[in-house]
């Protein structure tokens, strides 16, 4: 049986924040102790690191009625990070044919 995709961007979102947990716990450790970081840190923290958007596009999925007619209601950046969990979970055939 193939995954569904909801899970198939749970797991995305997973790998993705666990490839990012040590280098964000450092830093956040460092600002819980008033070290200071670097602007490049700050912005890696702040953008790179945050996975407010991915939680709430999965958050998004989940509440709707049927998970194809959520993702149509998705704009642009939000199908983007529906591509880009696909591929964190190695789900490269749905990339194929998703658009």
């Amino acid at each position: 049986m193939a995954p569904k995709p909801l899970d198939i961007l749970k797991k995305g979102l997973e790998k993705f924040s666990n490839s990012i947990k040590t280098q964000k716990d450092v830093l956040t450790l460092k600002l819980s102790c008033q070290e200071s970081i670097s602007s490049a840190d700050e912005w890696w923290l702040d953008f790179e690191a945050n996975t407010v958007d991915e939680e709430h596009i999965l958050n998004d999925l989940e509440k709707a009625s049927d998970y194809e007619r959520g993702l149509e209601r998705l704009d642009t950046d939000g199908k983007a990070i529906v591509k880009r969990l696909r591929g964190l979970a190695g789900d490269y055939e749905s990339l194929r044919v998703y658009k």
